[in-house]
């Protein structure tokens, strides 16, 4: 059982437990102990993302993947609203196709507390700290466009 919840782990990178139990069709109990032995032998880690995590291969991995999806926010809102929550955000990434497909790859896209947990720490990343803070967390989407310079410095501004 650990070698396959590895492999499935290894093929992405990174994945939420949920999306292991779905994929691999095993309950949480089996899962747990599997992951847990993994986690003993060095061979994966949880990478927290407020109270949900990440089972990632490695730190290296799990920063690249949070950057992907970190940056996949940035191309769908910025440009499109100035505000929005976590719930409204994983509503925008249900309906656009191709962020949709990225971000299930690493997640269920089901509106529940543990979505709806990493939605915000995503943001948080992409987007610097919620605007308005308590049950519904407020995001001002800021996006500044760099600009490369030949010399491959961006100009501040």
């Amino acid at each position: 059982m650990a070698e396959l919840v590895y492999r499935e782990i290894n093929e992405v990178g990174c994945v939420t437990s949920s999306v292991l139990m779905e994929r691999l069709h095993v309950t949480h109990n089996e899962l747990f102990h599997a992951l847990d032995r993994l986690r003993r032998e060095g061979r994966v880690e949880a990478v927290g993302l407020g109270r949900a995590a990440f089972w990632c291969t490695n730190r290296a991995t799990a920063e690249d993947v949070l950057s992907k999806l970190a940056d996949a926010f940035k191309s769908l809102l910025c440009g499109r609203i100035r505000f929005t929550t976590p719930k409204k955000a994983l509503y925008l990434i249900a309906k656009d196709p191709e962020t949709q497909k990225l971000f299930s790859r690493y997640m269920q896209l089901r509106s529940n507390p543990v979505t709806v947990q990493i939605i915000d720490a995503l943001m948080a990343r992409a987007f610097g700290e919620p605007v308005k803070t308590g049950h519904n967390r407020l995001y001002h989407i800021q996006c500044i466009h760099r600009v490369d310079t030949p010399t491959g410095i961006s100009p501040q501004g």
